[in-house]
Formats: C-alpha cells, sequence, structure tokens
C-alpha cells in the first residue's frame, strides 16, 4: 500500500493530484487546493492489459505532460505496471 500527493498547483486540475496504491488497484483523484474534495477520479487495475496507457491518459487530462511522467515513474517505482 502506497499513497502519495503531488502538490502541483495551477498546471494540474483542482491543484493537487493524489495517487493510491492498494494491492493491485490504482486510484488516482485530482483534488481541490482550497476545500481537498475530489473533482475528478479514475481507477485502473495493475493486471490489466494497456494499464499504463490508460492510466498515462488520465493523468494527461488532468496535468501536462511533464507531471504526468513524474506521476507515472512513482507508479511504476511502487508497482509492476504493464
Amino acid at each position: 500500500m502506497a499513497t502519495k500527493s503531488f502538490r502541483i498547483g495551477e498546471c494540474a486540475v483542482g491543484g493537487i493530484i493524489k495517487v493510491d496504491i492498494t494491492g493491485k488497484v490504482i486510484q488516482i483523484k485530482a483534488l481541490d487546493w482550497n476545500t481537498k474534495k475530489a473533482v475528478s477520479e479514475g481507477s485502473a487495475m495493475s493486471d490489466e492489459p494497456q494499464c499504463s496507457q490508460k492510466i498515462e491518459e488520465y493523468l494527461m487530462d488532468l496535468t501536462t505532460c511533464y507531471y504526468a511522467g513524474k506521476i507515472m515513474e512513482w507508479i511504476k517505482s511502487k508497482l509492476n505496471v504493464r
């Protein structure tokens, strides 16, 4: 189990992207900077086909290519994503 909040600010929907990894489930939430309430949520199973591509596409909808890459690096360091 791993959790990390990326406080990105203006370059992300809501300003904060929170990633929770529990077992094989990867849950990504875009949180509002002030209220910390979820603005957008998505999840994927690490063992499903094209998991990495699905996560990257969702992250690109939430933030810039640079930050999406940094978040994917962290996810891959914690879990074997296909």
